[in-house]
Order: C-alpha cells, then structure tokens, then sequence
C-alpha cells in the first residue's frame, strides 16, 4: 500500500513540474536558432513552455511576431511566476474566433486581479479592456491614443490579432501588464488612478524617446525591457526573436520581484501573498491535486481535503501577513472569506520557504476557524 502512495505522489509531482515549469530543462527542438544572437532566450522560453513549438520544429526568429501570439505569450510569462490568479471572462469586444482567445481572456483577467492586489480596492479602471483597445485603434490606422468619441460598440477581429505587431504597440502592450508596478512608483491614490492612466492614452506624459512622442515606451522605461533608451523605431515590425528577449527580462524582473515583495515592507509581503492564495484556491476549486502541489505541500494538500469547505477565490476579502514566532523565515497570510452578509470563516496558511517555486515559498500548514 505504501508503495503504491509513493508512486501515485511521485507521478503527482512529475505531473505538476510539467505544468507550471514547461518542462523546464528540456532541449529547444527549434532548428532554426543554432547561432542566433537570441537562441540562449528562445531555448530557455521554450524549456518553460512560454514558446510552443508548431510542430515543425521552426520558431522563424527573423518573422514579426503577430499581435494575439505576443498576448498569449505574454500570459505564460505571467501564469510561469504567478498562476493564474482570477477566472477567465467572455469578453465580448474579443473575436471568438481567434484560436488563443481563452489565453487572452486569462490575461485578461490576470491583469485586473493584479492591479485590484496592488491598489487595494476595486477602481474603475481595467488594464485588459484598455489595451484591447487601443490595439483596436493601432488596427484602424489610427495614432495609439485617446480618440475625441469612443466607439461603445468597438470589436478587435481575429484577423487583426492575426496581424504583425510594431514596436509601439509592443511597448502600449506591456505598458498595461505592468499597470500595477506602474501603480506602485506613482504614489497616488487608488481614486486617481484612472486619471493618472487616463494621461498616458492623452500623450500628456513627456517621451524620453528621440524618434516617438508616444508615452508608453518611457512609462516601462524603468524596467529595462528594451535595449535602446533613447530610440524606439515605433512603426517597425517586433521581430519574435526580439519579443522573446523582451519576454525573458520580463520573467527576470517578475522572478525578482517576487522574492523583493517577500522578503520586503508588510505592505508588499501581504500584497503578493494575496496573490499566492488567490492561485492556489483557483488550484483548489478546480480539485486540482497535481496544480495545488506547486502551491502546497503534500501534507498540506490532505490537510486541505480536511476542511469544512473549500476556500473560494471569489469569496476572499483581505488577506495580512505576519512573520512567524519561532522562525523568521516562515511566514503567516491570515485570509478572511466571506460566505454571507453577516458570516464568513478564515484561513491562516503557514508559507515555508521552498526553492522548487518561483514563489520561493509553499503552504506547509493550514488553521481554519469560523
């Protein structure tokens, strides 16, 4: 009997390395990047399952990088450091049609999650719908930025998605996923911030750039994506070769913001921990064993099982943290979920460090009470 545990737990761990880490390791199967200066970026995304391979072993690096690819791609970066931390919505605005639309629409959801984690509060501001639309204005030919009347009724096509990518709109892309560092640096209050990014899609902002007076290259300036600090060359086509190194300082700078917002001020520790519990609760609604051990450890796991209830996403209201009393390096997120207008329960989970997750931690313990 034990050692069929052991089996069934060895497969479990097998299965949930091959989710969340792409089977990292394994060789690039690309034939096409031997020599190329960015072929170290492109293996490594490809290890990790950012990079997909078509199936006929070809990445095409010197190829512009279509729109909705560079979206989806953009998700895998996110969910290989968080997981996914809210449920995909139907956005309407988005063409059905489009293959990889339920990546997007995770993006989608990721992006107003992570914000709502770093102001505080719900604001009426949502990072996902703005940047499908400004994509949708780049598709009619129009300057990337605040028209005098906004179409209600605007709709970005699967041809559009299908359509390669400038640099500009690379940079608007990548100015929206990072709203919430964005955020963080401004010092401004949550009900500001939809005039603060308001400004951005009013080119009130100063540009940096010799060769754009677009903003939202300089807003993303400080996180170093793009080599150049003084040209953009906005209307040339990103080349896949070019997002994929763009893509691996991206995943740098998250798997480094990660153990900073851990090991940092309360504010962030409880901000990322927010995070964490939200991906693992996703994992657990979902009765995902194999996905919760990225999260859990296996006792953890079966403490979980034990529970009155399954701790809901959607029902999680504030989450603090505290460092434990008899080990510095573990710390205590203390969840409170509520179930009703005048009920509710709390969670208090023991997060261990652990170098196995891009967490740099995992539950190890769980205290539930009413």
């Amino acid at each position: 009997m034990m050692k069929r545990v052991a089996i069934v737990f060895l497969m479990a761990l097998l299965l949930v390395q091959g989710i969340f880490a792409g089977k990292a390791g394994a060789a690039s199967s690309f034939t096409d990047i031997k020599g190329h200066w960015a072929q170290q970026q492109i293996s490594e995304l490809a290890s990790l399952g950012i990079i997909k391979d078509n199936g006929k072993h070809l990445f095409y690096p010197q190829s512009p990088i279509t729109r909705g690819e560079a979206l989806a791609m953009l998700n895998r970066v996110f969910e290989h450091v968080y997981g996914p931390v809210a449920k995909p919505l139907r956005k309407n605005n988005l063409d059905y049609r489009y293959p990889s639309r339920w990546e997007i629409e995770q993006l989608l959801t990721n992006m107003k999650a992570m914000l709502q984690i770093e102001t505080g509060v719900p604001i009426d501001y949502d990072p996902g719908d703005r940047m499908l639309y400004y994509l949708h204005i780049a598709e009619s030919g129009q300057l990337i930025k605040k028209p005098e009347k906004e179409n209600p009724d605007w709709w970005l096509s699967s041809q559009a998605l299908q359509r390669e990518m400038t640099r500009e709109e690379a940079t608007m892309v990548l100015f929206h996923l990072l709203t919430p560092q964005i955020y963080r640096t401004a010092n401004i209050k949550p009900q500001d911030a939809p005039a603060f990014f308001t400004s951005y899609y009013e080119w009130k902002q100063e540009s940096y750039y010799r060769d754009t007076y677009s903003p939202y290259a300089t807003a993303i300036r400080e996180f170093h994506l793009f080599s150049s600090q003084t040209t953009l060359q906005p209307d040339k086509l990103m080349t896949r070769a070019e997002y994929a190194v763009v893509l691996k300082r991206l995943l740098d700078y998250y798997s480094k913001q990660v153990g900073l917002q851990f090991t940092g001020k309360a504010e962030q520790s409880q901000k990322v921990a927010t995070a964490f519990i939200r991906a693992a609760n996703l994992a657990g609604e979902k009765k995902d064993k194999a996905k919760m051990l990225y999260y859990y450890t296996q006792g953890a796991v079966a403490s979980m099982g034990k529970l009155p209830r399954t701790p809901l996403t959607d029902d999680l209201v504030s989450v603090t943290t505290k460092v434990d009393e008899t080990d510095n390096r573990k710390l205590w997120a203390i969840a409170e979920y509520k179930t009703g207008l005048n009920s509710g329960y709390r969670i208090e989970y023991r997060m261990d460090p652990d170098a196995t997750t891009p967490f740099g931690r995992k539950i190890a313990a769980v205290i539930y009470s009413q």
